[in-house]
């Protein structure tokens, strides 16, 4: 008859929980319709279609609350971006695991996704108009200098 010895152990290590949040999905609506979420064509925002309004929504995996922002630049990297808006989410909050904001962009190329009327200017980010910008959607930990962003190129009429 064999038996197996060993120091083995019914107990297996848990995985480390990791609480830094993970951007799941970064989508937008452009000032054409065209939806990131269910299209590939190129992005396009005017200031005088639906008064320049555009929508910016995200999905992420957190634990802990996040910081999302929303920034422009003119080249696809956070270094030297413009912040547009930026909120607290995580559970509990109106954008736990998931947001969506109501953005515009003006003819005098400024830049608001906040309610609370204050705007930010964009206008030496252009070299002409129409000109190529980059949104972004930077998420950050709160408790790390952890942070994730994706981009769209987006023509800026």
């Amino acid at each position: 008859m064999v038996t197996a010895c060993g120091g083995g152990s019914d107990h297996h290590d848990a995985p480390p929980i990791n609480y830094t949040p993970e951007l799941r999905a970064f989508d937008m609506l452009d000032s054409y319709d065209v939806d990131t979420a269910f299209s590939s064509a190129p992005l396009a925002l005017n200031p005088y279609l639906y008064h320049g309004l555009f929508e910016v929504y995200w999905e992420v995996r957190s634990r802990e609350d996040y910081r999302a922002s929303v920034r422009i630049n003119d080249v696809p990297d956070i270094i030297g971006s413009q912040l547009v808006h930026s909120e607290i989410c995580g559970p509990g909050l109106w954008c736990d695991q998931a947001g969506s904001l109501m953005c515009d962009y003006g003819a005098d190329l400024t830049m608001s996704c906040s309610t609370s009327g204050g705007r930010t200017s964009i206008d030496y980010l252009f070299r002409t108009i129409p000109d190529q910008l980059y949104m972004i959607l930077q998420i950050c930990d709160l408790n790390s200098p952890y942070c994730e962003y994706s981009y769209y190129p987006v023509w800026m009429e």
